[in-house]
């Protein structure tokens, strides 16, 4: 991991008041991965960091220290940030909220860093939110070690006519008969226009979406997503 005190290009994923004046902010950096650093006296009026240190704003960073939690010994924005609402605001912070939970802090990945860095671009964009936030799920599965292989339980590539259900840890098993009823069934074509970064079809955004909920619960455990609350209230209609 780096310790010097070059400038790096970061994001904001979550902070938390610590102390009196000062932040504990969790960053995802292109350099050391995710990093915990403390920011001191960003809560005063006169601090010059306190209108940067916001999510979804591009940032430049020097980093200090040795230990796990360190220290933000200079900070910029590059650019103004995306300022997202609604739908958008809350996939934002659903994916802040994921590599928050999910990463080790100080492994570089810097994959993951331009994937989530295009996602921010897209999300204003109805039509390209959804595939782009997938892409961002199946990058983040694959920097964890749970890759989506597109291929059945014997190695063999999937077939388009075939129909498959995704067993974990196995893969893609091949459908012969007639499946039990509560067996979630895949078309080989959705699978391979997911491995093919084709979005065209709506069935094809759903399984994907089902198949990257499935990866990722048993990485997140019992405790909920903050962000896919807010997400079903915002859905919820209007009592009034």
């Amino acid at each position: 991991m780096s310790s010097t005190c070059d400038f790096q290009p970061a994001w904001l994923l979550h902070s938390r008041p610590y102390l009196e004046t000062s932040a504990l902010a969790w960053l995802l950096t292109l350099k050391d991965g995710r990093l915990n650093a403390v920011v001191r006296g960003v809560r005063t009026k006169k601090s010059r960091y306190r209108a940067l240190l916001q999510p979804f704003t591009p940032l430049q960073v020097r980093i200090k220290g040795h230990q796990e939690l360190k220290k933000l010994a200079d900070l910029e924005a590059t650019s103004a940030p995306h300022w997202l609402q609604g739908e958008a605001l809350i996939c934002g912070l659903y994916a802040n909220e994921l590599l928050s939970r999910l990463l080790l802090a100080g492994q570089a990945c810097p994959t993951l860093f331009r994937d989530y860095s295009l996602l921010l671009q897209l999300l204003n964009n109805s039509e390209q939110r959804e595939p782009a936030l997938r892409r961002f799920e199946l990058s983040l599965l694959d920097h964890l070690g749970y890759p989506l292989v597109f291929t059945d339980t014997q190695g063999n590539a999937l077939v388009e006519e075939r129909l498959y259900r995704w067993l974990p840890e196995h893969g893609f098993l091949v459908i012969h008969g007639i499946a039990e009823s509560n067996t979630r069934i895949y078309r080989g074509a959705n699978l391979l226009a997911i491995a093919n970064d084709d979005w065209r079809e709506k069935l094809t955004r759903q399984i994907a979406k089902a198949l990257t909920r499935q990866l990722l619960q048993p990485l997140l455990g019992s405790k909920p997503l903050h962000s896919r609350q807010l997400f079903l209230h915002m859905k919820k209609p209007s009592l009034t």
